[in-house]
């Protein structure tokens, strides 16, 4: 594996290019990056680096110095000089200097890339020859030093490996954190399956290497660190912590919050960050890990794009299951806005389911089974025309969202919003109903009440005469016709279930005189309640 070190002034010229590609895919592993010549220098002459990707114009000292200086120093190190197509006439002084390429950066792709490390390759594979060293040895993806570094990180969280084989194996494979006080952070990438359609093209590894090589360059070289990638929305960094009590917290909180600040600003991405208290040696990694993991749980309730510490989260009030169950106040009161349609009067009332589960410390379960059930509780207010084109508006999967989504806040904008569209659906068909949907959506709704032709032509401002007359023309058959077979055919639902007493039955479905039940029952299916549930049992029993 060659060294490499890229040089520019462009923190952005500098990610981007380092997040083209799979270096050690080609071949080479990048050991340092700096911002002018000065510092490139002072690294290179600590890390021997094989080539050298430098800028041209920088401050402090430029791409020629660096070379200049650099090649009396580094007798094998190759150089590729970066330019703009108005600094031509350096990029030829650089060559004159022995600089063996050169790349216009406004036309660097992965491509062209690829094809200049192959180039350097072989021209440093056959200096090696010249001078006798054995060749590199080929790269291989399972023997690559961040792959092992990732399979030790593994063995660590799962405990597999005691302190005295950890700290051996971590100086076999130059683990840059040491054994001593350890702060373990984990980063999520937040609404990961959409960003991961942004990179279907790119792929996710470019997605990978993005945020990687921006938390290489923005942590500061006085954090001592590992950073390991589980997967492209979760990714593992291990500090060193040297100061005690609130200093640590202060200091990683601000390094948390400026690389949640980057990677927003270069990749406009969000991440939450869960951070660990600090523990004492690698055998306490799995702790860490789980501490972790455990502070990004509270994302839920708290949102996303925070940074979250196991502290806060270990001390706060144990959350539980509760009930969630809208009892009557909130069935009245969500009817009430489903009347008035009114947007800002249904924020209201979902500010209040919130307000209560929070009062209750609900967990997450309660809190995504509770907006399920509000959303059931709402459709059943839809009229009949907003119910056969549900499928227009479905499209926004409500239910996806309550159950899929990753906090509290998402789950209930959403929510929100979809009660808005509803509104807004209901109230377009109900434009185009007819006053006899009208009437059959209320039967349907509320036949187990003591409604009447009267009462529903007051509900829907109509004669109760010409509702009567409009209904038996749509319908085909009465009013009360329509009620009686609607409450009979429920009334059959729940002799089937066998759950209740045939009386309880009756006033269920609205009819609180059990006699007179019976008798309209026996009329309308030729049977009485009981030798319906009788011949029914009949026919499931085997």
């Amino acid at each position: 594996m060659y060294k490499l070190m890229i040089v520019d002034d462009e923190l952005l010229m500098r990610v981007g290019i380092r997040s083209m590609l799979d270096w050690e895919e080609q071949g080479f592993r990048i050991i340092g990056e700096s911002g002018n010549g000065k510092e490139a220098l002072e690294l290179a002459i600590q890390a021997s680096p094989d080539l050298i990707i430098t800028d041209i114009k920088m401050p402090v000292m430029d791409g020629l110095q660096l070379i200049r200086e650099a090649a009396s120093l580094l007798k094998t190190c190759k150089y590729v000089i970066l330019s703009n197509f108005d600094e031509l006439h350096y990029v030829k002084e650089a060559l004159k200097l022995g600089a063996s390429d050169y790349l216009i950066k406004s036309e660097i792709t992965a491509d062209t890339l690829v094809e200049l490390l192959t180039s350097m390759r072989q021209k440093l594979q056959a200096d090696r020859e010249s001078l006798g060293k054995a060749p590199v040895i080929p790269y291989d993806v399972s023997q690559s030093l961040s792959h092992l570094k990732e399979s030790y990180f593994n063995d660590l969280v799962s405990g597999f490996i005691n302190e005295k084989e950890a700290v051996a194996k971590a100086e076999e494979l130059h683990f840059r954190v040491s054994s001593s006080k350890l702060t373990v952070i984990k980063f999520i990438v937040n609404h990961y399956e959409d960003v991961k359609k942004k990179y279907v093209e790119k792929g996710e590894k470019l997605l990978r290497f993005s945020i990687l090589n921006i938390m290489e360059e923005i942590i500061p070289s006085k954090w001592v660190k590992e950073i390991v990638v589980e997967s492209s929305s979760q990714y593992w960094i291990i500090v060193n912590t040297s100061l005690e009590g609130g200093s640590v917290r202060t200091d990683i909180e601000r390094l948390c919050g400026k690389l949640l600040a980057s990677i927003k600003d270069f990749m406009n991405l969000s991440l939450t960050a869960g951070v660990s208290t600090v523990v004492s040696g690698f055998g306490f990694i799995k702790q860490a890990s789980q501490e972790a993991e455990s502070a990004l749980q509270q994302s839920f309730y708290t949102g996303t794009g925070k940074v979250l510490f196991y502290e806060d989260a270990d001390k706060a009030p144990a959350r539980k299951a509760v009930d969630v169950i809208l009892n009557p106040e909130q069935e009245q009161e969500f009817a009430t806005v489903w009347v008035s349609k009114d947007e800002k009067k249904a924020g209201q009332f979902l500010e209040g389911i919130r307000a209560g589960l929070e009062t209750q410390r609900a967990d997450e379960d309660s809190i995504r089974e509770k907006y399920i059930r509000l959303m059931e509780t709402m459709h059943t207010h839809l009229s009949g025309a907003s119910q056969r084109s549900r499928s227009a508006y479905t499209e926004q999967s409500p239910y996806k969202t309550v159950l899929k989504g990753e906090c509290w806040e998402d789950i209930h904008r959403g929510v929100l919003a979809h009660i808005g569209y509803c509104f807004q659906a209901d109230s377009q068909s109900l434009q185009d109903c007819t006053y006899s949907d009208l009437a059959v959506d209320i039967i349907n709704k509320y036949y187990a009440e003591d409604i009447s032709l009267q009462s529903i032509a007051n509900q829907i401002n109509v004669n109760p005469s010409y509702l009567s007359r409009m209904f038996k023309q749509e319908r085909g058959e009465n009013f009360i016709s329509y009620l009686t077979r609607v409450r009979i055919e429920r009334a059959k639902a729940y002799l089937m279930s066998g759950k209740l007493m045939v009386y309880e039955v009756a006033d269920k479905v609205g009819y609180h005189n059990y006699t007179y039940f019976s008798k309209i029952f026996k009329k309308s299916v030729g049977v009485t309640p009981e030798e319906y549930r009788e011949q029914q049992q009949s026919l499931t029993s085997p």
